[in-house]
This record gives structure tokens, C-alpha cells and sequence, in this order.
């Protein structure tokens, strides 16, 4: 004969099953999680932010260098011994192209600007062979002027090869730098320059102690 479950232990039971139902859900919600940036044993990923444009730096700007206002053994500024007739009328220029009276063939030319006051002597080639400086206000590098005295003009190049020119009763300065090309000071009857100028320097001064013409 089979015996019946009480009531007491159709309640026991229940409870049990009903226990049971709470625990298993309990234990999967405390289980450790399958995703990686959960499990502590994973390296946080650095949070590296939206990366920000960086400003870059100004470009420096580019110059282009300024010409010295200055009479050389190379000639002033862009008027420079050698450069042609047709290249220096199309920059930066020049005034008044005409024959030279003095030096048949040749032709001279003004400076522009600044530089009106440097006549320019061109061979029939063309070419810029002297350079002549009739302003009072441009300098040579060393600092000498028109009406520097010629005492000044010992100091002043003291260094370099020098010499004292005198071609009846005209006198002159000459100065010749290492590179062979020099500058001719014509001084007046003070002794003070009167006009500058440059060009091959054995050349010139040859040239002005034998003639009155720098052809």
C-alpha cells in the first residue's frame, strides 16, 4: 500500500523547489562576466581622447635680402661690373642710354631710383665695364664719401693695396682689394674726392695715368 505525502511534506517540498529557483540565477548574475573590458585582470584601454589639431607653426617668411646701399670694386647695387646693357634696361632699369662722346663705340647709361647718380660705362659688347659714382650720399663698404679727404682716405685703407695718382695736375687715390678689381678716388683742388670709380683694378689705374678718357 503506498503511502500518500502529507501535507507537511508537500509543503516542505515546494519551499525547496522554489529556493532552488532563486539560488541558480543568483549564482549566474555573480559569475564573472565574459566581456574583457570587465575582467579586472584585462588592461583598461587608455583613453586617449579626440586628438586635437595641433597648430603649426608659422612658416617663416622668406626675404629677400635687401641690397646695401653701397658704391663697391663690384659696381652699386644691382648695376654690377660685367652684367650686360639689355639685361640691366630690362631690370632694374636705366636712364638715360646714350653713345659715349668720350670713347667711341661704348655707351653710358644712368642708374635708376636711388642709383640715378651712377653713370654706367658699357664696352660695345655690351657689357658694364665701369661704374662711376657722382652721389653724395653713396658710401663705399669702408665708408668713405664724396668729399672724404685724402688724409681720411689713408686711414680708411690702411689694409689693402693703396696709391697716390697724379696725372698732370690731377690727383687721385687707388685703392685695389684682393680680388684685383679697385677703386679710382679723383680728388679736387682741396684734396677732397670729387668722383669715384670702379672697375678692374690694374686696368684703371694704368688707364688713368695715361689718359684722360676711361675708355
Amino acid at each position: 500500500m503506498t503511502r500518500r505525502p502529507t501535507l507537511n511534506q508537500r509543503t516542505i517540498s515546494l519551499l525547496a523547489f522554489l529556493a532552488l529557483a532563486v539560488v541558480i540565477p543568483a549564482a549566474a548574475a555573480c559569475s564573472p562576466s565574459t566581456n574583457p573590458s570587465d575582467d579586472p585582470t584585462t588592461p583598461a584601454a587608455t583613453d586617449t581622447g579626440t586628438a586635437e589639431p595641433t597648430e603649426s607653426a608659422s612658416p617663416t617668411p622668406t626675404t629677400t635680402p635687401t641690397t646695401l646701399f653701397e658704391f663697391t670694386t663690384d659696381g652699386a647695387g644691382p648695376y654690377q661690373l660685367g652684367k650686360g646693357l639689355n639685361e640691366l634696361q630690362s631690370n632694374p632699369g636705366l636712364e638715360q642710354v646714350t653713345p659715349d662722346a668720350n670713347c667711341p663705340g661704348n655707351m653710358t647709361a644712368r642708374g635708376t631710383g636711388i642709383w640715378r647718380d651712377v653713370v654706367l660705362h658699357f664696352r660695345p659688347d655690351g657689357r658694364l665695364y665701369l661704374a662711376e659714382n657722382r652721389s653724395l650720399a653713396l658710401p663705399t663698404p669702408s665708408g668713405a664719401y664724396l668729399g672724404t679727404t685724402l688724409e681720411d682716405l689713408k686711414k680708411i685703407y690702411s689694409g689693402l693695396v693703396t696709391e697716390e695718382l697724379k696725372r698732370g695736375s690731377i690727383e687721385a687715390f687707388y685703392v685695389q682689394t684682393f680680388g684685383g678689381r679697385g677703386i679710382l678716388f679723383v680728388l679736387n683742388s682741396n684734396k677732397q674726392v670729387d668722383v669715384m670709380y670702379a672697375a678692374d683694378g690694374p686696368w684703371l689705374r694704368n688707364t688713368f695715368s695715361t689718359s684722360d678718357k676711361l675708355c
